[in-house]
């Protein structure tokens, strides 16, 4: 498959009687530069998949992450459907829960695809009550056709087509997109779990509620459940959530489990041409939106607005960025580019793939501006520095609270004296 490479554009917009705390992200592909000579409206695919099946019921396992609100119930009234990637090599699938606090990405992989060309775009579409039906009655030997462009979503069968159209992806996607990639590079990899005990494990999992928070240790013969404090566990803070997985319990051939110091975890299956992922927040009630993984990189300074800016002009849907060498292209050091990927990734434009240990490239906007203000905590701490509010007092930092004085430390990780470290520090 010779890649074909198209210049992309994205704009924020806000849709009429939305609330102005929660605007929707309108995607975009502009007039892109081909071998052939400018294309407007362009398709970043248009072919046939090898394990139709496979497709068809990874689909549905993101499309019913997208669709479940897991902790909060009144969210599961605006289900929200994939963000599909087309890096060159490969197609990506992405969407978070109505809740925020689950992600899942299907991956499609060269040796996924049969027939066609991968180009490169970004878009958001919908998965319809149709096309979930038709999705859940593919049968293995049937022929599938994949069509992805700028405006819709298009697969067909012998016997039926289903166009899905663009759909507006929200504001908070992107926080919570943009978060995920912050705990998938920092999660350890706990261990493989082979086939038939990963499916003896997803085979238990509850399809309803929560289910229990519980901890595994990754052994030779599967997954032990131990306390979730114990050494090594790896925490799954709502079975459930990763209930996703069950849909494809039959095609993988293995299962990588991987967990972050938080509590949060990730669940990588291997499948016939493709990967599903499956990323669960430390805890039931906590959105990837306001975990704040992002803060430290946003305040050391390092990438400025403008390294971003010439990082951003080398980026090109590419499914594995390596910052050394965008550093050598845009005449950066190494540091100031991976800080400048780390301001992209806060616009959601930057992800993280487990398996590969890589991040990969998606388009969406880059406001300066909007990445400062989804990270209000950060703003608020810069304005209380400015104002000469934080203090060094005997090894330790004095700071004004609502109702009383604070104490932050540094000493074996940082700590502070205040209700928001008790609760989640």
């Amino acid at each position: 498959m010779t890649p074909t490479g198209f210049a992309s554009t994205s704009v924020l917009t806000s849709t009429p009687g939305a609330p102005s705390s929660d605007p929707f992200l309108a995607l975009a592909t502009s007039l892109g530069a081909t071998p052939a000579g400018p294309v407007d409206h362009p398709d970043f695919f248009d072919g046939f998949v090898a394990h139709p099946h496979v497709l068809a019921a990874g689909l549905l396992a993101v499309a019913e992450v997208a669709a479940t609100a897991y902790y909060d119930i009144a969210r599961a009234r605006a289900p929200r459907d994939p963000v599909v990637t087309a890096s060159g090599d490969r197609l990506r699938f992405e969407a978070m829960s109505a809740c925020h606090g689950v992600y899942a990405r299907l991956d499609l992989l060269s040796d996924g695809i049969e027939s066609g060309q991968v180009a490169f775009g970004t878009t958001n579409v919908d998965i319809n009550d149709p096309l979930r039906a038709g999705l859940a009655g593919m049968r293995r030997t049937e022929l599938l056709h994949l069509a992805v462009g700028m405006e819709s979503l298009r697969l067909a069968t012998p016997d039926a087509t289903h166009t899905e159209r663009k759909v507006e992806l929200p504001r908070r996607w992107v926080r919570s997109l943009a978060e995920v990639q912050v705990v998938g590079a920092g999660m350890r990899h706990a261990g493989t779990v082979p086939a038939s005990a990963a499916r003896t494990f997803l085979g238990a999992l509850p399809t309803s509620g929560l289910g229990p928070s519980v901890g595994f240790l990754v052994t030779p013969r599967g997954l032990a459940r131990v306390d979730p404090s114990a050494p090594g566990a790896v925490r799954l803070a709502g079975t459930a959530r990763a209930s996703a997985l069950r849909r494809v319990a039959r095609f993988i051939s293995g299962l990588d489990v991987w967990a972050h110091e938080s509590g949060g975890s990730a669940w990588v299956v291997t499948l016939p041409g493709a990967r599903l992922t499956v990323v669960a927040s430390p805890e039931p009630h906590r959105g990837f939106s306001g975990e704040g993984g992002l803060l430290e990189t946003l305040a050391t300074g390092e990438g400025s607005d403008d390294d971003a800016a010439r990082v951003l002009e080398h980026l090109a849907w590419q499914s594995s960025i390596d910052p050394a060498a965008i550093a050598a292209d845009a005449g950066l050091s190494v540091s100031a580019a991976h800080g400048a990927v780390g301001r992209l990734a806060a616009a959601g434009r930057v992800g993280f793939d487990l398996a590969e240990s890589t991040h990969f490239h998606r388009e969406l906007p880059y406001d300066a501006d909007q990445v400062e203000r989804d990270n209000p905590r950060l703003v608020a701490a810069r304005e209380l520095v400015a104002s000469g509010g934080v203090v060094p007092e005997g090894g330790r930092w004095r700071v004004p609270g609502t109702d009383r004085t604070h104490w932050v430390s540094l000493d074996g990780g940082g700590s502070c004296t205040c209700a928001w470290w008790t609760r989640h520090g």
